[in-house]
């Protein structure tokens, strides 16, 4: 029997240029990334050998994703490669486009309606159907006759839809979604974790400003600290507003990434930092965002 493998493709890196929200809140790595790993740790519970074409930050060379898929069916594997991704469009604005689309290759097709169906009931967004386009993850995997297929996920240039790309929630849904479309094609039960069946609790972190520690926390995801925007702030000094027409919190008049958490509105520490004037160090044996006075 033919080993199959599944390759997730977290669509571009950390500094791929404008693939941000028009406010600069919402980086589309971080959302692909995060999307990504917790799709291919579902795959996995599912029995799947499923593995990211990109580990890291960098924005690696798309024709070096397309090239893992093409040199693993040499080897003799059934490959499939899912690329998720966050859409985008007008000129640089916040624009009405919205909803959800996927992207085939003939390999692909019956796969690809699945998972359309499967995400536009999950999350309630407009179905935009299952497109053909010249894009070069569908273009090259159907060189080489491997079904490939590119997920856009909701537009972060729409402001309800950044809202939502932000949630931890709205990523599990979609994860969720594709995974039992991917189990549903092959005929493959989706299985939860038995060992863990309640969601896994994010790494606390403490916080300390000038060698005082806060009465808040922040936590670990995907080795990022994110910590609560306007308890930092506020101790720093900083002033925080909150723009009802972007619907984002701002610090010292700049937008920051934001995600949301319980209510609670959280930012990467070095990115805070950095919009405080504060210096950052991280201590690995107390687990602790250490924030000063100094440059940077």
């Amino acid at each position: 029997m033919t080993k199959r493998i599944i390759l997730i493709d977290p669509g571009h890196g950390a500094e791929t240029p404008g693939k941000r929200s028009p406010d600069g809140t919402l980086r589309e790595y971080e959302f692909n990334r995060n999307v990504a790993r917790r799709l291919v740790k579902k795959l996995q519970t599912s029995g799947f050998d499923a593995r990211l074409t990109v580990n890291d930050d960098t924005d690696m060379p798309l024709i070096q994703r397309t090239n893992q898929a093409r040199d693993l069916k040499r080897q003799g594997y059934d490959v499939l490669l899912v690329s998720i991704h966050a859409n985008a469009a007008g000129n640089g604005g916040w624009s009405t486009a919205k909803g959800i689309e996927t992207y085939t290759n003939d390999q692909a097709e019956k796969l690809a309606q699945i998972i359309q169906r499967r995400l536009v009931a999950d999350t309630s967004l407009r179905d935009r159907g299952v497109k053909r386009a010249d894009l070069h993850i569908t273009r090259e995997t159907a060189k080489y006759g491997i079904p490939g297929v590119l997920c856009e996920l909701g537009f972060m240039t729409n402001r309800d839809e950044c809202m939502l790309l932000k949630t931890d929630a709205y990523r599990e849904k979609c994860a969720t979604a594709i995974a039992k479309a991917i189990c549903e094609h092959y005929g493959v039960p989706f299985k939860t974790s038995t060992e863990n069946p309640q969601p896994a609790q994010k790494p606390k972190v403490a916080i300390e400003i000038n060698g005082s520690r806060l009465p808040v926390q922040g936590y670990l995801r995907d080795g990022v600290s994110w910590l609560p925007i306007r308890a930092v702030a506020e101790a720093a000094g900083g002033k925080v507003e909150w723009c009802a027409c972007t619907k984002q919190v701002r610090v010292n008049g700049k937008d920051v990434t934001e995600t949301i958490e319980n209510g609670t509105s959280y930012a990467p520490a070095r990115e805070l930092a950095a919009i405080l004037g504060l210096a950052v160090e991280w201590c690995g044996q107390t687990k602790t965002v250490k924030l000063k006075k100094g440059c940077a």
